[in-house]
């Protein structure tokens, strides 16, 4: 199984998740949403894969910060 880290685009923080640890998903589900400044930032999987990690709701990321983690 290979490992892919999903890194944040944006600074700010983790606002709600969608998908939860252990859920199979398909490429273009949306994982998570970042918020900043009240925008909000929708995260996809890149690719088909297990949901092994979510960085917690309300957590403060800065950009390029690793907020999931899929095994594909």
């Amino acid at each position: 199984m290979t490992k892919l880290e999903i890194r944040a685009p944006v600074g700010g923080s983790v606002c709600t998740h969608a998908v939860g640890v252990g859920q199979r998903v398909l490429a273009g589900t949306m994982i998570l949403i970042c918020e900043v400044m009240k925008t909000e930032f929708p995260i996809e999987a890149p690719v088909d894969g297990e949901v092994t990690w979510l960085r917690p709701c309300g957590e403060t990321v800065k950009v390029d910060d690793v907020i999931a983690i899929l095994e594909s």
